[in-house]
């Protein structure tokens, strides 16, 4: 810890001595040609598979150690936030297992079986949508199976129902 605060120290001092901290003034007629937005725009994806040499290809010039370390942290960054913007759809399977998880509990609760059907049914179809977008979404695939079983012992327990009635005798006859 005695040695990581002066090396701090020492780098903050040192990197102070390359700011450059000179200011460019356009001439007037130039003003036009950096106010018009740039003509081809490239999507992200592209940029965050780019590589150094491609962009000083697009650039029209080499570009310096400190250009490229940003451009790489830029691209990480980039990667980064196209991934977590994929998890954000898993979350329709994970709606979907949810749904799917309370309708097979919901069935063996008194009273709230009936409200087990309406969900295993919406969760089937949250699952199917959901697997149609991943197809490696393990939670929407899950969510298909719980619905799938949940209105199986629906009507398995509608069978056993109407047969323990069917065998009572009413005394009517």
């Amino acid at each position: 810890m005695r040695k990581f605060i002066p090396c701090i120290l020492v780098l903050i001092i040192f990197s102070s001595f390359s700011v450059n901290r000179t200011v460019f003034v356009l001439p007037p007629d130039n003003v036009e040609s950096v106010i018009d937005p740039p003509k081809a725009i490239i999507p992200l994806d592209k940029i965050a598979s780019m590589k150094t040499k491609e962009a000083e290809k697009i650039l029209g010039r080499k570009m310096t150690l400190k250009e490229k370390i940003s451009f790489k942290i830029t691209q990480y960054k980039i990667k980064k936030a196209l991934k977590d913007k994929e998890k954000g759809k898993a979350s329709k399977g994970q709606t979907a297992f949810i749904l799917s998880l309370i309708s097979l509990c919901a069935l063996f609760i008194p009273y709230l079986g009936i409200a087990s059907v309406p969900l295993a049914i919406v969760g089937i179809v949250m699952g199917a949508q959901a697997k149609k977008e991943n197809p490696n979404d393990k939670k929407a695939n899950t969510a298909i199976i719980l619905g799938i079983i949940t209105l199986v012992l629906v009507v398995l327990t509608i069978i056993f129902i109407v047969a323990i009635l069917a065998s009572f005798s009413w005394g009517w006859g």
